[in-house]
C-alpha cells in the first residue's frame, strides 16, 4: 500500500496482501476474540499473548495558571474551577492502517484547536484567565477511530472519579524527588504516571472541533448539539455555548471594525432533526458523545463541524485519499483559521459565564470579541508551520524541534532517556498504533525492573521489590513523536500569560524569551511573574510554567496486568461494552492471505493463448531435436 501510494496510484487493486492473523482459534470452531488472544497460553501453559491492544496517549492542557499535580494538593480553589474542555480528535483510519493520512478528519480538527490555544495565549494573562468562573482547557484525544478509546478513559476518570489502589494521593513519580512538594504524582495501579487530572474541576460543557479543514466549497460552519436550537431559552450550558456561537457569526460581530471580519466565515445551526422516539439530537462522532454517554446526559456541549447533516461531497472519510498528497483532497486553509478563531472566543465566552448563568450569549461573545479582537490567519508563522507538520511531513524540524526538547525534559527529570517516540512519517500517518511499552504504555521501573502496573495486594513473588526501595524508581512514558509534539506546542502556546516586561525586547513576547535546551536552562530565567510558573522549556525558548499533561488512550475494559512486565493485559469481565475491543495481532510475514483483483476474461484469453502458443513451439523444438539426434546417431 505504501508503495502504490508514493507512487501516486490512486486505485492501484492488482493485488492486496494481508500479514495478520485472520482466521479461528486453535480448537476447531473456537473463535479467536481480542479477550483470547490478549490471554492466549502456549502448549506449555505460559501466557503469551498474540496481539497487542490498540491506544497510546491523549494530551491534555489547562489555560491560565498551571494546575497542581499534586491530587488535592495545595489549598487551590483555583484547580477546581468547572472547566470548558476544547477537545477533538488526533487519529483517523482506513483501509490500509500505514496510509491513514486524515487530512480533513485529523490533522485539521489538530490544527484548529492548536491555533485556538495560541490565540488565547498570546493574547491574555494568566491572571485574566484565573478570575474567570470557569477554567478553560484543551484535549487531544487518541483513538477516538476505535470506540473513543482516549476520551472514554479520560472523561471516566474525570467524570466519574477514579480509584487509586493505596489511595488517590499516590506515589511520587519519580521517587528521587519525593521531597520536592511540586513533583506530579503517580498511580501504581491501575497505573497513570501523571494524577493532575484529579484537579481539575467538573467539566460544564464541551466544545468539540470535527473536519473543519473541508466545508464542501462554501463558507459555512454548522453547529451541532447544544440542543441544535438557535435560540432555545431551556437555560443549558450547552445552548448558552451553541448560542455564542451564532452570535460570534453574526454580521455585527464580525465587521465592527476590530479585525474580527473572518474572511465571510460564518457558523449556523445544524438542520440535524431530533430522534422521534426519545426527541434526542444524534451527535457527529466526536469526543462529545462519550462526555454526554458517561455523565448520562447532565452534562453536553456544541461541536463546530465542516458538515451539515451529512458529509460533505467527497469528504473522503477514514479513507487512505484523505490526503492532500496528489491534491486528492482539498483543504481549506482560511476556513481552519476561522475555526481556530470561532472555538477560542467561544471558550473564552463559555468561562466568561457566571455560576448562575446570568451572562447572555451577545454579552459573552462581546467580552469574547474585546479579548480576542485579531482572528488566527493562516498566513501566520505558527499556522505555516503546524500546516507544514500536519499535512505535508509528519517528521518535519519543528516536530522533531519539540520532541527533542521534551525528551531531555524527561530525561533531566527521570534520569532515563527513552528516545523519540514513533513517528508520524512523511506524509503523516494518524493510525493509533498498538499499546506496549515502546509505543505509549507508561511503566513503572521498580529496583531496575519494568512493570505495567504494581500492587503489593497481588504480589506473590518474593523477589518484586516494590516501587520505593530504590532512589532510581520512576515512572516512564514514550509517547509518539505528534502526541510529544502537541504536548510541546501547548506548553509553549499557554505559557506566555505571565511573562513581565523587561528592558531590551522589541515588544513582542518572541524577543523576550530565553533559549534552551532542556528546562535546566532555564532555571535562572527572571521573568515569569508567578510563583506557581515555574520556568520550563517548549520547543527551544523558556516559558513560563508546564500545563500538558498524558493520559493513557486505552479500552477501559482493558488494563495493564500488576506485577508483570509491559504488554500483559487483563479484560474486565463486567465491561458494559459500550464499543467494540479493538487489538491487533502480532504480524508475520507466513500468515495471512493475498488476494487478487478479478480482471476479467481478457486477460485469461491472452494468458491461454499464449501458453497454446508457447507449448506448440515448445513440442516442434522437441521434435526437430529428435530427429536431428536421430540422424547422428545419438538418440
Amino acid at each position: 500500500a505504501s508503495v502504490n501510494d508514493s507512487n501516486a496510484a490512486i486505485y492501484p487493486s492488482v493485488v492486496s496482501e494481508f500479514n495478520y492473523y485472520m482466521g479461528p482459534g486453535n480448537n476447531g470452531d473456537e473463535i479467536l476474540t481480542s479477550k483470547s488472544c490478549l490471554e492466549w497460553k502456549n502448549n506449555d501453559g505460559k501466557w503469551s499473548p498474540k496481539c497487542l491492544p490498540l491506544g497510546g496517549n491523549s494530551v491534555w492542557a489547562v489555560a491560565g495558571s498551571p494546575i497542581s499535580g499534586v491530587p488535592g494538593g495545595e489549598e487551590n480553589e483555583n484547580n477546581k474551577r468547572p472547566t470548558i474542555l476544547l477537545a477533538t480528535s488526533i487519529d483517523s483510519t482506513s483501509m490500509f492502517h500505514e496510509i491513514s493520512p486524515g487530512a480533513n478528519t485529523a490533522a485539521s480538527n489538530i490544527l484548529a484547536l492548536l491555533l485556538a490555544a495560541e490565540l488565547i495565549g498570546s493574547s491574555i494573562q494568566d491572571d485574566v484567565l484565573d478570575g474567570f468562573y470557569g477554567r478553560i482547557a484543551f484535549a487531544f484525544f487518541q483513538g477516538e477511530s476505535y470506540g473513543f478509546i482516549g476520551s472514554r478513559l479520560f472523561l471516566k476518570d474525570v467524570v466519574q472519579g477514579f480509584a487509586c489502589e493505596g489511595g488517590d494521593e499516590g506515589v511520587a513519580s519519580v521517587y528521587k524527588r519525593r521531597e520536592d512538594e511540586t513533583t506530579t504524582r503517580a498511580c501504581l495501579n491501575p497505573l497513570r504516571a501523571d494524577l493532575s487530572f484529579q484537579n481539575l474541576g467538573g467539566i460544564r460543557g464541551m466544545i468539540a472541533a470535527d473536519q473543519v479543514g473541508n466545508l464542501g466549497g462554501e463558507k459555512s460552519f454548522y453547529v451541532q448539539g447544544g440542543k441544535n436550537s438557535v435560540a432555545n431559552g431551556d437555560g443549558s450550558f450547552e445552548g448558552f455555548l451553541a448560542e455564542v456561537m451564532l452570535e460570534l457569526s453574526s454580521g455585527e460581530n464580525q465587521n465592527d471594525g476590530n479585525n474580527n471580519d473572518d474572511g465571510g466565515y460564518s457558523a449556523q445551526a445544524s438542520s440535524v432533526a431530533a430522534n422521534d422516539e426519545d426527541n434526542i439530537y444524534p451527535l457527529p462522532p466526536t469526543p462529545l458523545s462519550s462526555l454526554v454517554q458517561l455523565s448520562g446526559g447532565a452534562t453536553g456541549g456544541v461541536v463546530l463541524t465542516g458538515y451539515n447533516d451529512a458529509f460533505v461531497a467527497k469528504s473522503l472519510y477514514h479513507s487512505h485519499l484523505d490526503s492532500t498528497k496528489h491534491g486528492m483532497q482539498s483543504i481549506d486553509k482560511d476556513a481552519i483559521a476561522a475555526a481556530a478563531t470561532i472555538l477560542a472566543r467561544t471558550a473564552v465566552a463559555g468561562a466568561y459565564q457566571d455560576e448562575n448563568e446570568g451572562v447572555d450569549a451577545a454579552t459573552a461573545a462581546a467580552y469574547a470579541l474585546e479579548l480576542l479582537p485579531n482572528p488566527a490567519t493562516s498566513s501566520s508563522e505558527p499556522f505555516e508551520t503546524l500546516f507544514t507538520c500536519l499535512f505535508e511531513d509528519g517528521n518535519c524540524d519543528a516536530f522533531l524541534k519539540y520532541a527533542s526538547v521534551e525528551r531531555a525534559n524527561d530525561a533531566k527529570r527521570t534520569g532515563v532517556d527513552l528516545g523519540l517516540g514513533d513517528a508520524l512519517g512523511s506524509p503523516p500517518s494518524y493510525y493509533t498504533s498498538i499499546y506496549n511499552q515502546n509505543s505509549g504504555q507508561a511503566c513503572v521501573v521498580a529496583s531496575g525492573i519494568w512493570y505495567g502496573a504494581m500492587s503489593e495486594a497481588n504480589s506473590t513473588e518474593e523477589e518484586i521489590k516494590m516501587y520505593g526501595k530504590s532512589e532510581s524508581d520512576t515512572f516512564l512514558l514514550r509517547a509518539s513523536l505528534l502526541e510529544t509534539s502537541i504536548f510541546g506546542f501547548l506548553n509553549n502556546f499557554l505559557g506566555r500569560g505571565t511573562i513581565s516586561d523587561q528592558e531590551g525586547g522589541d515588544g513582542s513576547t518572541d524577543a523576550k524569551l530565553a533559549s534552551c535546551d532542556s528546562s535546566s536552562d532555564c532555571i535562572s530565567v527572571s521573568y515569569c511573574s508567578s510563583e506557581a510558573s515555574e520556568p520550563t522549556c517548549a520547543g527551544g525558548s523558556c516559558v513560563c510554567g508546564s500545563r500538558s499533561h498524558y493520559h493513557p488512550a486505552l479500552d477501559e475494559a482493558i488494563t495493564p496486568v500488576a506485577n508483570k512486565f509491559p504488554g500483559y493485559f487483563k479484560v474486565d469481565g463486567n465491561d458494559e461494552g459500550i464499543s467494540a475491543m479493538f487489538t491487533e495481532p502480532f504480524w508475520s510475514s507466513d500468515v495471512g492471505v493475498r488476494v487478487y483483483r478479478d480482471a476479467g476474461k481478457k486477460p485469461g484469453i491472452m494468458a491461454s493463448s499464449l501458453g497454446a502458443v508457447f507449448c506448440l513451439a515448445c513440442v516442434c523444438a522437441v521434435y526437430r531435436l529428435k530427429k536431428k539426434l536421430v540422424k547422428e546417431k545419438v538418440y
